[in-house]
């Protein structure tokens, strides 16, 4: 199945794109949906789509911004674009980057069925194209990126699903069994020289020697110790994380103490500063702190404005919602009467202030 990416502001034209592509019979699934390009960009790096759909007008990021990024990161992913009446210069540009295929809105069915049954086409030739060696070293590189990714947020499932599929992959298009030791090893040393990447200077990867499987006859014995290797990375990082997870999420808790007023402090800086996914933050955080990052946050910005509150009656609490880290200040409101059971103006009557 290759996996499709929509990208649209249109609650309805994603409801109605997801059913079409569902019920095709030229096999895509929907692995996820955006509102805009800023969205879309964060999932294309998670979900690896084959295929983008993508409405041209949208607010934050349009969809002629989001090809020209996808076109800069290189990425091999096929896209179609929509578009409305009225929007033929822009979608004029966009066919201008290399994008083949264009759905006018409102969208019709047996339309769609044949884009996807082009699309269909041209990703059938990719896949073909890894018979020759050359294009199946880069996908080697390719996947290595993401089984590594899955190997550093300690992903067990979508790992052995992964090397499933890579196995599937050469089985279909290459029957070249003295290769495929090799090619063993190569996407090996390619996934462990991205991990090594990502660990820096706290190295937690030893390189695999190649003896080990130059020593093995059998193909299959090739594969079992490529699978091996890449559980024996996943355990070595598990060890390292579990040695000094409680120790980082006490020094991130000072960062957050220190830094609640911040409005963009998030998990993902937390996990930066870490040096650690952001899956793996998270559950290390709730499983140190006995709440999650977003419960323990919100609990601590709600406490410091009670206290600015109370210290200073003549602080307007719109100040109040912006020296805790809120700069929408109904949103302050409805978090702080949710916390407490009782507004930030009742609060202030409570203790005499109004």
């Amino acid at each position: 199945m290759y996996k499709v990416l929509i990208v649209d502001d249109e609650h309805m034209i994603k409801r109605s794109l997801y059913k079409m592509i569902s019920e095709s019979e030229h096999g895509f699934t929907v692995v996820g949906e955006a509102e805009d390009g800023q969205e879309a960009l964060e999932l294309i790096s998670q979900t690896q789509p084959d295929l983008i759909i993508t409405d041209i007008s949208m607010p934050i990021m349009d969809g002629l911004e989001l090809i020209k990024e996808c076109r800069n990161r290189q990425l091999a992913c096929e896209i179609v674009i929509l578009s409305g009446y009225g929007e033929f210069e822009y979608a004029r540009q966009a066919l201008h980057s290399d994008v083949g295929e264009y759905l006018l809105k409102p969208i019709r069915p047996d339309v769609l069925d044949n884009v996807l049954k082009t699309v269909r086409e041209k990703l059938d030739l990719k896949q073909k194209a890894l018979l020759e060696r050359s294009n199946w070293m880069w996908y080697c590189k390719t996947i290595a990126i993401r089984i590594a990714s899955l190997i550093w947020d300690l992903d067990e499932k979508e790992i052995q699903q992964e090397l499933i599929s890579v196995h599937r992959t050469y089985r279909e298009q290459s029957g070249d069994t003295t290769l495929f030791k090799h090619l063993c090893y190569e996407l090996l040393t390619f996934i462990e020289k991205e991990l090594e990447q990502r660990a820096g200077t706290g190295g937690v990867v030893n390189q695999t020697e190649s003896a080990r499987f130059y020593e093995v006859s059998d193909p299959a014995e090739a594969w079992r110790l490529l699978e091996v290797s890449i559980m024996e990375h996943v355990k070595a990082i598990q060890n390292k994380r579990k040695h000094g997870a409680s120790q980082g999420i006490k020094t991130a808790v000072a960062f957050i103490e220190q830094n609640y007023m911040e409005e963009d402090l998030s998990l993902q800086v937390i996990a930066e500063r870490m040096h650690i996914s952001l899956s793996y933050a998270s559950q290390s955080f709730k499983e140190t702190m006995g709440v999650s990052f977003t419960q323990y946050l919100t609990s601590l910005r709600m406490e410091k404005a009670k206290e600015v509150l109370l210290q200073d009656p003549n602080c307007k609490t719109y100040e109040v919602a912006t020296a805790v880290g809120y700069s929408d200040y109904p949103h302050f409101t409805k978090t702080f009467k949710k916390h407490f059971g009782y507004s930030p103006r009742e609060y202030r009557k409570r203790i005499g202030f109004d």
